[in-house]
C-alpha cells in the first residue's frame, strides 16, 4: 500500500470522507465506468455500480476487514466487475417472455453475459500468463494454442530431447497453475 492509500484509509476510519471521495472520483470512477460500457452498460449503470462499490469499500475499512496488501483501485474494480456481473445475471433471471421477440431477446441477453464471463476468464488469465517468463509462454502456447508435440517443441526450442521439453512443460505448467491459485478472486471467476 502506498502512502496516498494509507491517507485515503485513514480519512474513511476518521470520518473525513472528502480526500477518500475526491481519490476515488478523479480515479476509479473512471476506470470502473470504462468497464461497464464496455460491457454494454450504460454510463447511469455505471455510476449505480460505482456507488455500491464506494459502500462497500467503506465498510470494509471501517469494519477492519479491508486487505491492506491490495489496492484500492484493484478492489474498487474487482468489486465493480462482480457487482455489474451479478447485475446482469439477476437482470436476465427477472427477464419474463410472452412472444418470441421477447424470447429472442433473452437469448440476446444470455449471450451478452456468457461473451462477458468468457471475456473477463480470458482477461484474467492473459494477465497471469503474461506475468511467466518468455520461455514458459512460449513452450505452453506450443503446447495449448499449437497442438505441438514434445519432439516438435523440442525442436523448436532447441532442446537435446523430448524429456527436456516434458521437463519444461511440466514447470512452467506448475508455475501458471501457482500463480492462478495464489489469486483467490480469479478462482472464483474461473469457477464461475
Amino acid at each position: 500500500m502506498n502512502e496516498k492509500e494509507a491517507i485515503i484509509i485513514e480519512s474513511i476510519r476518521t470520518g473525513a470522507q472528502s480526500v477518500a471521495l475526491q481519490y476515488l472520483y478523479d480515479v476509479s470512477l473512471k476506470k470502473v465506468r470504462h468497464y461497464i460500457t464496455s460491457n454494454n452498460g450504460s454510463k447511469e449503470d455505471a455510476n449505480d455500480i460505482f456507488q455500491d462499490t464506494v459502500i462497500i469499500l467503506f465498510n470494509q475499512i471501517r469494519s477492519d476487514k479491508f486487505n491492506a496488501a491490495s489496492s484500492i483501485d484493484a478492489f474498487m474494480y474487482s468489486v465493480a466487475r462482480n457487482l455489474w456481473i451479478d447485475k446482469v445475471r439477476r437482470d436476465k433471471k427477472m427477464t419474463h417472455y410472452d412472444s418470441p421477440d421477447e424470447f429472442a431477446s433473452l437469448s440476446d441477453h444470455q449471450n451478452m453475459l456468457d461473451d462477458l464471463i468468457k471475456k473477463e476468464k480470458s482477461t484474467a488469465m492473459k494477465e497471469v500468463f503474461d506475468k511467466l517468463d518468455e520461455k514458459c509462454q512460449k513452450i505452453l502456447s506450443y503446447v495449448i494454442y499449437e497442438k505441438r508435440s514434445m519432439k516438435e517443441i523440442a525442436e523448436l526450442m532447441g532442446y537435446n530431447s523430448d524429456d527436456v521439453a516434458k521437463t519444461n512443460h511440466y514447470r512452467c505448467k506448475g508455475y501458471l497453475t501457482k500463480l492462478v491459485k495464489s489469486d483467490p478472486s480469479l478462482i472464483k471467476l474461473l469457477r464461475n
